[in-house]
């Protein structure tokens, strides 16, 4: 079981890695555009969130955090929902820390830089792609690594 939960995680950062590899390559080649990142960004919110494309309920962060919870504790994603109890002294909750995490890896993965209360405030990994896209520089080497 252990070795299957370590393949699974390996697995999981290979594809994410994918993902970024190949937003820098098109970045690179200047063919990146909107929509294709849009696509790269939600694999790689996948990929980090260790959930596959038919797991995915929809595009919204929110939901696709607490389905990854659902998946790590084996439970249902109402039930994460409705037993969340903010765990820290500042009341955050666990679909939000997941959510701040994955930001912070984008943004570094990627060499991103993002305004962090518009980033926090993105509601689907579309809107999320957006942001990014807008935060690129106009002429890049796509050198984000």
């Amino acid at each position: 079981m252990r070795r299957d939960i370590k393949e699974r995680l390996l697995a999981d950062k290979r594809a994410a890695a994918n993902q970024v590899d190949a937003v820098c390559e098109k970045r690179a080649e200047g063919t990146l555009t909107a929509e294709l990142l849009r696509e790269h960004l939600f694999r790689y919110v996948l990929a980090k969130f260790g959930l596959e494309a038919a797991d995915a309920p929809s595009r919204s962060l929110e939901d696709l955090a607490e389905e990854s919870l659902a998946k790590a504790l084996r439970t249902d994603p109402d039930q994460v929902v409705e037993a969340e109890r903010p765990a820290t002294c500042d009341g955050a909750r666990w679909v939000d820390m997941k959510q701040a995490l994955l930001i912070m890896a984008l943004q570094r993965e990627f060499g991103v830089a993002l305004d962090g209360l518009r980033a926090g405030l993105a509601d689907t990994t579309d809107e999320l792609a957006d942001l990014m896209f807008a935060a690129f520089p106009a002429s890049d080497d796509g050198a984000g690594k």
